[in-house]
């Protein structure tokens, strides 16, 4: 019986633990994006460790690093909340999901500003001495260097927090953090630079265009929406938008490149200003000759996706008689979207509620996939073919893009999973070491030795394919392929190669000896030492010393992270559980100072929050007292004037009733007030 009980208990959260485990398998629902790139800026990718330079429109997420040089200025949009990079500033994006987003200042200025109450509840600005966090929506301006945190807060609060200090900078004020023995602050006013007026000239931008009225402010990407396109509205489809000056042929997902981007993969970064939302929500709809996005049901935070898109064919299979091809075309309103990648079913729901919101045809349809109709399936206009190394070099598709003519081209059935990655083309964390490598051996011409080792290699290859066997199966072998032409000289294939083989084989032999005889090493001479594989790297390309020292720090930082976490992991282990583990008394007077140093910070935190809730509530109570008082005069001076028109009534009323004695009543008063009988000086 206890067993059962137990059993029916523990049901609960297994549940609650499946589910919390299902939600982890989804990617995030929210991303950033490269808005805008002035000078010197390069980005490193979570999968690669060589900078590359930054493209405009890639989306980012946890993991990406992005770097600006002296004259390099960046924004990174995150729905409604925007950074800003100055010159020689690196940003580490920490994390980015649907709860928090953690962004890590090395070293340079950053520029952020949150309109809604939500991102500033979740944004939160890492640096080497503390954490800026925005107490709600406002303007502020964080500059970092070795020893010295500036705080900058143009409108609202804001607040930095360290292991000895909690900092409120206010509106209007700016904050010097010295950190060196203590903490020392130094107030000022804001700093009046080229960043900061550039900083308040795109501010100013934004405020002029107004938050997006057809789709919500989360949107990544809807800022620019406005500025290059025009919103009309469809009676079929509700409000749809039209994007201004695009070229002749233009055609959704055609004037761009595909990246691969983790988690979800194939991902589409298209080259117009304005090309980041109209391709990662919503769905295309062709109109007469003009193609319009259809953002669909309005949702407070839309689900990003890395392409609407449905793909024909894969790398590797051939559409047409020439070389291997792959397709696609643009998802149309009320149509659904199946990811390739791993997801549960509330995220294929969310992702599909802007345009479908039945769940037993989203069900049926990711089922069995045959079930799923397209209306651009066939549509001249809407597919685009193209090479498969297209897509696997990135390189833009617009210039390789193939005209879709009837008969021309045999389309496969529709591939609804992305195109996977080619192993050979994948990048990988050391793909740009060994493509610097090979520049660099490319440049010069190969050694003596070098070219013997070739030429070695070369016949040991051309043996195993000489006496390698036919397959099984196979109807004939490789020299049955053409027996006319070498029996007609009475030589066998075979017995051809042979020969010619030996033949160069005793050529470059003799080629080698004649090196050997004039080598200086016959006159007494000792050959040049032979470099260390390192030291023949550094010769070969320079930039690889700089990397390898960058490595070597990241490394050592990251050791001390991962010690200071299995300290405090242990700290806190033995705090829970003293009586299973020998602590020294002298460590565990340590411990417990270190408790009561953190229970001190938290009291002063939670210390500083109840005076905030406090003068909140206050505040409103300020309010709502005002409000108390207006509404009473109100209501005296409609009590008042109600008096006055009741008297003025009564007086009417009594004129009518009685016309002889108001008569009498106005004779017998004076124009000076006095009655009759009345002298200036008194009565009679």
């Amino acid at each position: 019986m206890i067993s059962h009980l137990r059993s029916w208990l523990a049901l609960p959260l297994l549940i609650v633990l499946a589910c919390a485990q299902a939600a982890s398998s989804d990617p995030p629902s929210r991303v950033g994006r490269l808005s805008l790139l002035d000078g010197d800026v390069s980005m490193r990718r979570e999968d690669s460790r060589r900078w590359e330079d930054a493209s405009l429109n890639w989306p980012l997420t946890a993991g990406d690093e992005i770097a600006t040089g002296a004259d390099g200025l960046a924004e990174i949009r995150i729905g409604s909340t925007a950074l800003r990079l100055g010159n020689r500033t690196a940003v580490d994006i920490l994390r980015l999901d649907d709860e928090r987003i953690r962004v890590r200042l090395d070293e340079g200025s950053v520029a952020v500003r949150v309109r809604s109450a939500e991102p500033a509840a979740a944004i939160e600005v890492e640096t080497r001495h503390g954490a800026v966090i925005p107490v709600g929506p406002g303007q502020f301006r964080v500059d970092h260097d070795e020893a010295t945190v500036s705080l900058t807060s143009y409108r609202g609060d804001l607040n930095f927090r360290s292991d000895d200090s909690d900092i409120i900078v206010t509106e209007g004020r700016r904050a010097h953090v010295y950190i060196a023995d203590g903490t020392s602050v130094r107030w000022d006013d804001p700093a009046d630079d080229d960043f900061a007026e550039w900083v308040l000239a795109r501010d100013e931008r934004d405020d002029a265009l107004g938050a997006p009225r057809h789709v919500s402010p989360e949107m990544t990407g809807a800022e620019d929406l406005h500025e290059y396109g025009d919103w009309r509205t469809s009676d079929e489809y509700g409000e749809i938008w039209y994007p201004r000056d695009v070229p002749s042929g233009w055609a959704p997902y055609r004037s761009g490149r595909w990246v691969s981007v983790a988690p979800w993969g194939w991902t589409w970064v298209d080259d117009a200003p304005w090309g980041f939302a109209p391709f990662h929500y919503g769905r295309w709809v062709l109109l007469g000759h003009r193609w319009a996005w259809v953002p669909g049901r309005y949702v407070a935070r839309p689900v990003y996706a890395p392409a609407l898109v449905v793909w024909l064919g894969l790398p590797g299979v051939v559409v047409s008689s020439g070389p291997a091809h792959v397709g696609w075309f643009p998802l149309a309103p009320r149509e659904i979207y199946l990811p390739s990648y791993r997801y549960t079913p509330s995220y294929v729901r969310r992702i599909n509620i802007t345009h479908v919101t039945n769940v037993v045809e989203i069900t049926h349809v990711e089922r069995d996939r045959r079930h799923a109709r397209y209306a651009y399936r066939d549509h001249r206009d809407a597919v685009t073919l193209v090479r498969g190394d297209v897509l696997r070099d990135s390189r833009p598709v617009f210039r390789d893009a193939k005209r879709l003519d009837e008969g021309r081209w045999q389309l496969p059935r529709v591939a609804t999973p992305l195109p996977p990655i080619d192993p050979v083309r994948k990048i990988g964390p050391d793909r740009g070491e060994r493509s610097h490598e090979k520049d660099a051996r490319s440049d010069r011409r190969p050694s003596p030795r070098e070219r013997d080792d070739a030429d070695d290699r070369r016949d040991r290859n051309r043996d195993r394919e000489t006496t390698r066997e036919p397959a099984v199966g196979s109807s004939v072998g490789a020299e049955d392929r053409r027996p006319a032409r070498a029996e007609s000289f009475g030589v066998r294939p075979m017995e051809r190669r042979d020969d010619r083989r030996d033949h160069d084989r005793e050529r470059r032999d003799a080629e080698r000896r004649e090196r050997i005889r004039a080598s200086p090493q016959q006159d007494g001479l000792e050959p040049p030492p032979r470099q260390s594989q390192p030291e023949r790297e550094q010769r070969l390309d320079p930039r690889r010393q700089h990397e390898q020292e960058r490595r070597e720090r990241d490394q050592q930082h990251m050791r001390q992270l991962q010690l200071q976490q299995n300290e405090s992991r242990r700290e806190a282990e033995a705090l829970r559980r003293p009586e299973q583990r020998h602590i020294e008394p002298r460590s565990r007077e340590d411990l417990q100072q270190r408790t009561d140093e953190l229970r001190r910070q938290q009291e002063r935190r939670d210390h500083t929050q109840r005076q905030f809730e406090q003068q909140r509530r206050r505040d409103v109570q300020d309010r709502q007292r005002f409000a108390e008082q207006q509404r009473e005069h109100e209501r005296d001076r409609r009590e008042q004037r109600q008096a006055i028109g009741q008297q003025r009534e009564l007086r009417r009323e009594q004129q009518r009733l009685d016309p002889q004695q108001s008569r009498q009543e106005r004779e017998a008063r004076r124009p000076d007030g006095r009655q009759d009988g009345e002298t200036s000086r008194g009565r009679p």
